[in-house]
């Protein structure tokens, strides 16, 4: 049997815990494809801090995606090889100076994705080298490090998870914010279930109603639309892929509908009508972007960056950064970094396999303003950030409102079925607000 082959049999079982979410999966990954990943990437960096930080987000990435393998067509091994090149490439190009901007007026730097890796350092290339090298053993630092991350993806299944549902990432997690977060997703679930039980249906009535363009359909349709129950019918036809770094506007809800009422009721209908469109904020302008530009910029060292020097300093002065919605209190300097860390893990994640629309609990939306053109709404800020930054060449959004005005041009006053099919067309058509 081939080294090739001894490999990737080692590494099936290990693969397979990981898709079932099992922690024993990574533990697997840790013991057989460590050596072989740790004599490659010896060969193209010299200091340990380096070459433990591709590793351990090698591996993780691996455990964190493991689902993926089948479907790319590869070995497990060389799979893996696949997901250290893009690591490992990252590294090096940070290392060679090729820094993004220090500030989003200067606009975004260069891509940093898989398909911008050298030729000797891709994935194939890799995996002949890991063939003709001797397996090294991990260092007791990385060895520490590895073994911490398992026993952090053991205990989470035992932590609470979010008010809406996702789990905690441990490190972060304090017991201080238990109490909260569970009385939070009470609250969540009881206002899910009244929705289930009572809102969705009356909200799915009237929305058949007016497909079916019986009686009263006008004032439904005046009424703005239910936004969750169009969504359902058209599902992905919702959907528009562009390019991130052409969508530039934002849109601030505070701004659109001062009134809290009148917020409320927009975020549940497809229309909306007055001047809402008409505010120009800038997406480089907001604090998402210099929040990810500056910690890619200095993905090294994230103890450099203005996002740690404020964090800590707040958490020096006694007000340490909580979030019960999110599960994390940063009272400590380690947790600082390692919250910077787990950014920048998913923008390792994001260039390696690209943009994944169904990651995240909400899908990245936008809004169409009466002209046709796209608008950035609070939903997946970060995310659209990351895109930009990495220079990734599309994404996939979802359209969650439109202007009433551009419906009507649409539309042309037809409605139900006809209507959502005009509709549905016309937002292939649509493209990104020009600056």
């Amino acid at each position: 049997m081939t080294v090739s082959a001894q490999l990737s049999q080692a590494l099936l079982p290990a693969l397979a815990s990981s898709r079932a979410g099992e922690a024993a999966g990574f533990q697997g990954l840790q013991r057989f494809a460590a050596p072989s990943l740790l004599a490659v990437t010896q060969c193209f960096l010299s200091e340990a801090r380096h070459v433990e930080d591709v590793i351990h987000d090698t591996l993780v990435m691996a455990w964190n995606n493991a689902h993926r393998q089948a479907a790319s067509g590869l070995s497990p091994a060389r799979w893996l090889c696949t997901l250290l090149a893009s690591r490992l490439h990252n590294q090096l190009v940070a290392l060679e100076g090729e820094l993004p901007p220090s500030s989003p007026a200067e606009g975004f730097g260069p891509p940093s994705l898989s398909d911008q890796i050298p030729a000797q350092r891709c994935g194939p290339a890799l995996w002949q080298l890991a063939q003709a090298l001797p397996p090294v053993s991990p260092g007791e630092a990385l060895s520490r490090r590895l073994t911490q991350r398992f026993h952090d993806v053991s205990r989470a299944p035992g932590l609470p998870l979010t008010p809406t549902g996702e789990a905690v990432h441990p490190p972060l997690y304090d017991q201080s914010l238990r109490g909260r977060m569970l009385t939070s997703r009470v609250a969540y679930q009881t206002k899910m279930a009244f929705q289930r039980t009572l809102g969705r249906p009356f909200e799915d009535y009237f929305f058949r109603r007016w497909q079916q363009r019986r009686e009263a359909c006008r004032m439904i349709e005046a009424q703005g639309l239910p936004r969750r129950s169009l969504e359902t019918a058209l599902g992905e036809r919702l959907d528009i892929e562009i390019d991130p770094r052409r969508l530039v506007r934002g849109f601030s809800y505070p701004e659109a509908f001062p009134d809290r009422l009148e917020r409320r009721k927009a975020s549940n209908l497809f229309l909306w009508e007055g001047d809402w469109d008409q505010p120009r904020h800038y997406l480089m302008d907001s604090g998402h972007v210099r929040f990810i530009q500056d910690i890619w910029r200095h993905r090294l060292a994230p103890e450099e960056s203005d996002t740690f020097q404020k964090l800590e300093t707040n958490r020096l002065s006694g007000n340490p950064m909580r979030s019960h919605h999110r599960g994390m209190l940063l009272d400590s300097r380690e947790r600082i970094l390692e919250y910077l860390r787990l950014y920048l893990f998913y923008m390792e994640d994001m260039a390696c396999f690209g943009f994944d629309a169904g990651a995240g609990k909400d899908r990245l939306g936008v809004a169409v303003d009466r002209r046709g053109q796209l608008i950035k709404i609070n939903k997946g800020l970060h995310r659209l950030a990351m895109a930009q930054v990495l220079g990734l060449p599309q994404i996939t959004v979802r359209v969650r409102s439109v202007h009433r005005a551009w419906w009507n041009d649409q539309t042309r006053d037809c409605g139900g079925r006809e209507a959502l099919e005009r509709l549905a067309a016309a937002l292939c058509r649509c493209a990104p607000a020009a600056e």
